[in-house]
């Protein structure tokens, strides 16, 4: 009888106990490193990858604890980068200097698999499409040449003026991360995504905070 009793009396206290809040979708801020391949036309100086500081903000939704669709929109500051470029004047090579100025605007759509379940630390894996803005502008350097005829080193104008291109790229992405909860709603966010363009073609790596509801 008091064997039962007991039973009976934690049986009641456990149903008494609320149920853990059910995730419905989560959204979270998030800063990081862009690393990026410009596939800007010849080399430059060091190499053909551009590194900024980047933002982003990411919202997602659970169809399940552990499956996950996100989507993320985030914007990269501006990079600098130099090229060496060569001209023929009066029969004889030139060099110049071209300032490429790269900025970056990204939306990702990706499906997360969250491991765990009402556990406070959640790794995931995830795999997604990244849209790509890329602006690039090139600024040409004035022109220095050795004038035989005077016998004078002289600076010329650029050959053309600056441009500005505007383009879009579709790649695929993979990913890896984890949420560690702060408290029963809110976490601490780090995860690293590539792109990929034949080969790597995007890195970045961010921390951040976030919610559930």
């Amino acid at each position: 009888m008091v064997v039962a009793a007991f039973v009976l009396a934690v049986a009641e206290g456990a149903s008494a106990q609320p149920a853990p809040a059910v995730i419905r979708g989560d959204a979270a801020a998030t800063i990081g490193w862009l690393a990026a391949n410009s596939h800007a036309p010849g080399q430059f100086y060091h190499d053909n990858w551009i590194h900024s500081l980047y933002g982003a903000g990411s919202t997602g939704w659970h169809w399940t604890d552990n499956l996950k669709t996100e989507v993320d929109f985030g914007a990269g500051t501006e990079a600098r980068a130099f090229r060496p470029e060569q001209v023929v004047i009066a029969g004889r090579y030139a060099c110049y200097t071209v300032e490429s100025r790269f900025s970056r605007r990204t939306l990702g759509i990706s499906q997360q698999y969250q491991f765990f379940h009402n556990a406070w630390f959640h790794p995931h894996v995830a795999a997604g499409l990244n849209f790509t803005w890329e602006r690039q502008t090139d600024e040409p350097g004035p022109i220095y040449f050795y004038d035989n005829v005077t016998s004078l080193s002289r600076i010329v104008p650029p050959v053309q003026g600056d441009s500005t291109e505007t383009s879009l790229r579709v790649n695929p992405f993979l990913a890896v991360g984890y949420k560690a909860y702060i408290t029963d709603r809110t976490f601490f966010r780090n995860d690293l995504r590539v792109a990929f363009r034949g080969g790597p073609d995007e890195t970045v790596i961010r921390v951040g905070f976030g919610f559930d509801f």
